[in-house]
């Protein structure tokens, strides 16, 4: 399909890790269709204000919460909610493991300091998890800090060398920032996955453009470019013990 004689640029406001691979899947429509793309990512409160305001065309957020806020304000067309990739939650920890931490049974019982993040696309992931293995006491016992994002709790992260031992966060944080940690894998059924999802904003000018975008974020294609920064799609998520 040829975009060149509609709206050649498209607005987007996005939550901040959403926004790495949705860069890269842009820069290829783009390529493709000459349609040029204006991201803007960060904490929602940080953009939502322009949204009200009647600015942009598509919206990114990590998980479905989220975007029911954005909903309930009357802000995105309901039926172009789509989901375009899943996190998978795990436990962070320093460079070479220094402490031995393999399970949550071992952040449970070890003498560790955990992070966590309350807000954004994380709010509530260790109550998840750890409730899974109804070991929510136990953990809450070891939580000394709290990010508000994505970015916020990397910053706490990494200025908490020797000082905390574990971050519940998600996967993504080990291919982001491989530098910075080491990701240890949950059990099938302890993993919590949540959506990474786009809608059209009710602002937005060309929405037949808009939609193809979201078709393209939807297709094989744009799926490698996810699951390059560790992103889960629909076509390689598993069921549990598969």
């Amino acid at each position: 399909m040829s975009y060149q004689s509609e709206q050649a640029f498209v607005k987007i406001f996005s939550t901040g890790l959403p926004a790495i691979p949705l860069h890269g899947a842009s820069r290829i429509f783009e390529e493709r269709h000459g349609v040029r793309f204006k991201i803007v990512a960060g904490e929602p409160s940080t953009w939502l204000p322009r949204v009200r305001a009647g600015e942009g065309d598509l919206v990114c957020v990590g998980a479905e919460y989220m975007m029911d806020d954005i909903e309930a304000e009357d802000l995105i067309l309901k039926e172009t909610r789509a989901t375009v990739g899943y996190r998978r939650s795990m436990i962070m920890v320093r460079k070479g493991n220094p402490r031995g931490i393999r399970t949550l049974q071992d952040l449970a019982e070890k003498d560790v300091r955990i992070l966590v993040c309350r807000g954004a696309c994380q709010r509530g992931l260790w109550d998840d998890v750890s409730s899974k293995a109804m070991l929510t006491d136990q953990i809450r016992g070891k939580i000394v800090e709290y990010g508000i994002g994505c970015l916020d709790t990397l910053r706490r992260w990494r200025r908490s060398e020797g000082r905390i031992d574990a971050g519940i966060v998600w996967n993504v944080y080990g291919r982001v920032w491989p530098i910075h940690c080491e990701m240890i894998e949950l059990p099938k059924d302890l993993e919590v996955l949540r959506s990474t999802n786009v809608a059209i904003l009710k602002s937005c000018i060309n929405e037949k453009l808009v939609k193809g975008f979201i078709d393209f974020l939807r297709s094989d294609e744009s799926r490698q470019v996810y699951e390059r920064w560790g992103w889960v799609t629909d076509k390689s998520v598993k069921p549990p013990g598969g």
